[in-house]
């Protein structure tokens, strides 16, 4: 494996932990909880990608020398917390830092006791805490930060992204037939986009040429405008979506 950080730049992935690495080690609900160590000798012994969501949406940027840290949010439960233990020992021994932070209270502490409300949103609001407190503190200090929102509870990878598009931050996703990560639209929070929305909705259509390459192609991406081509390819005009109409408005 390719040493992290050979592009000389700090990068820091948040990556949400769910239980992938137990079931996929042949674990059944039900029984007993193997050891973290367990788990870490069938990460060691078999193939990284394969046991972990967590692994195989990250390994890709490991290997290209694009991650250097990485702070892991497991859901406060025993199943995950063994999986936290033996992730974060494979990356150590990748030579990766690794930090972590529990996220609690977002789910009742036995199957048979009912949902609560007040606890869930106690829960799901530290969640987003700790989430936005990482990115934002890597994103001041200029570090390239990532957001691995492919393990964890639904709800945990829904705030995940939503705090990912508030910083305009990376958010990627990976399942488990796909090569490589995929990154999520994260919505048209940036200054600059929403100074190119609103400047569509009072010009209406308007020649490509007025705008810079990367700000088309990421106005194009997250399907906030249409871009008309001409035969060789080449942008000739743009024009508001719906969905690029609202966020102008907004």
């Amino acid at each position: 494996m390719k040493h992290a950080g050979v592009s000389g730049r700090e990068h820091v992935h948040i990556v949400l932990v769910g239980t992938s690495l137990l079931l996929n080690s042949g674990w059944k609900r039900g029984e007993k909880i193997p050891r973290w160590q367990e788990l870490y000798q069938h990460l060691k012994n078999g193939d990284p990608r394969r046991c972990s969501a967590e692994l195989n949406g990250l390994l890709p940027f490991v290997e290209r020398g694009e991650c250097t840290s990485v702070h892991f949010v497991p859901t406060a439960t025993e199943e995950c917390r063994a999986c936290f233990r033996a992730l974060k020992r494979f990356l150590q021994a990748c030579g990766l830092q690794v930090t972590g932070a529990e996220a609690r209270n977002l789910l009742p502490e036995s199957l048979a006791q009912p949902a609560d409300q007040r606890q869930f949103n106690s829960g799901i609001r530290r969640f987003r805490e700790i989430v936005f407190r990482v990115a934002d503190k890597a994103r001041q200090a200029n570090t390239s930060v990532m957001m691995n929102a492919t393990g964890g509870l639904k709800a945990e990878v829904i705030i995940a992204a939503l705090v990912a598009a508030q910083l305009d931050i990376p958010a990627y996703y990976i399942y488990e037939s796909m090569a490589e990560p995929v990154f999520l639209p994260v919505g048209p929070l940036n200054p600059d986009l929403r100074a190119a929305l609103r400047s569509l909705r009072k010009t209406g259509p308007t020649p490509a040429r007025e705008f810079d390459a990367s700000l088309l192609l990421r106005l194009e991406y997250e399907g906030l405008v249409k871009v008309s081509r001409r035969a060789d390819g080449t942008p000739s005009s743009v024009k508001l979506t719906p969905y690029g109409r609202y966020w102008a408005g907004v």
